[in-house]
């Protein structure tokens, strides 16, 4: 997913990561965008833009798993003009309006898809949650297919990826899970033996 190169700059006793978590709720989500096709791919990055009283943007971005892991990559950049945020569009594959209900449910959704796997939404999420609304009645619902024919799907680029995954597929979703490694070789997917690892606790 497309990093910012922003550095967060803090003056006095403001703090970005205060503001996020107690007041950026309050703000309107100017547009979300998407990458489409996730239906097919089982991955999709999203970007959360809500507008500031003065103009600027706070963005939330997701890289979303909807086969297996949830959220696999975080970030956010703070009250930027619009264009930086044109910058920051334009370092993503091409990428299409979506309405807020429509990301919120797929983002969370996902999460709660790859926590009945044990598996936790990336340590960052614990903030850019914050920047999607709080879960509830005033968010329609709508119900996504998650997973891959009806299982818990992990492809991962290395055995080591693979390795930190495994050992909670194997607890959680025992027999109900497939996986793969994609190096990016055009030969055939590395369907993997689990007695090669040394799996992380």
């Amino acid at each position: 997913m497309a990093k910012s190169s922003k550095k967060k700059v803090q003056s006095g006793g403001f703090s970005e990561k205060k503001y996020i978590r107690e007041r950026v709720r309050n703000l309107p989500v100017e547009v979300c965008y998407y990458i489409p096709g996730w239906e097919e791919s089982g991955e999709t990055s999203v970007l959360v833009v809500r507008r500031h009283p003065q103009g600027t943007l706070t963005v939330g971005a997701y890289l979303v798993d909807t086969w297996c892991t949830g959220v696999k990559d975080t970030w956010y950049v703070f009250s930027i003009p619009q264009d930086e945020f044109d910058d920051i569009l334009d370092r993503f594959p091409p990428m299409e309006e979506i309405g807020y209900a429509e990301v919120h449910n797929l983002i969370l959704g996902a999460v709660e898809f790859a926590e009945e796997a044990g598996i936790a939404p990336h340590r960052d999420f614990a903030l850019t949650q914050f920047i999607l609304d709080e879960d509830g009645d005033d968010v329609p619902l709508i119900e996504y297919v998650y997973g891959r024919d009806g299982r818990h799907f992990l492809c991962c680029e290395s055995r080591l990826e693979a390795s930190r995954y495994l050992p909670a597929l194997e607890k959680n979703v025992p027999g109900a899970y497939d996986y793969v490694i994609d190096d990016g070789d055009d030969d055939e997917l590395d369907e993997c033996d689990e007695s090669e690892y040394d799996f992380v606790e």
